[in-house]
């Protein structure tokens, strides 16, 4: 019997072909979950308890009217109108409180806390209500200055309203 090589050759690749070939699989490496656990409940009871909660900011103190009888009784027979601080934006972008009795309105703070002590003054009191009415495309940072100079010009009754 003689054999080629040519069959040797083939006879040892059709061998290889039909015994299934085993692969090597890679050890799973699994880190050990359990210290990772607590490491995470530590944490997490950490900042449970070292957590301070702070009051809210932004909040705006307020009260609601005195009932009629607690009014003074010079004031309780007239009708009050409200001073109405209307707060626009101007064509240069610039805001402007328009306060009664001022043309044009005013444009800083310092102007407007003295329209609002001569609008006191000229009323005698400072239960007068004053209605902050600022437009759509105004800042909430300028209602807020309007309302803080209206505090600060000791006015007692002090609201916001819808531009509309």
């Amino acid at each position: 019997m003689t054999f080629s090589l040519e069959t040797r050759q083939s006879d040892r690749f059709q061998h290889r072909r039909a015994r299934p070939r085993r692969r090597r699989q890679k050890p799973k490496i699994q880190p050990p979950l359990t210290p990772m656990i607590d490491v995470t409940f530590q944490l997490l009871l950490f900042f449970l308890l070292t957590t301070t909660f702070r009051q809210a900011e932004g909040q705006i103190p307020g009260s609601l009217p005195r009932p009629p009888e607690q009014i003074r009784p010079e004031l309780a027979m007239t009708i009050i109108k409200p001073i109405v601080l209307g707060l626009y934006t101007a064509p240069g972008g610039e805001v402007v409180f328009a306060l009664p009795g001022s043309p044009g309105g005013v444009r800083e703070a310092r102007e407007l806390y003295d329209g609002l002590v001569a609008l006191r003054e000229a009323y005698g009191s400072n239960e007068v209500p004053v209605l902050i009415r600022p437009e759509d495309d105004v800042p909430w940072q300028y209602a807020v200055e309007a309302f803080n100079q209206a505090v600060r010009a000791d006015f007692r009754n002090i609201g916001f309203a819808d531009a509309r």
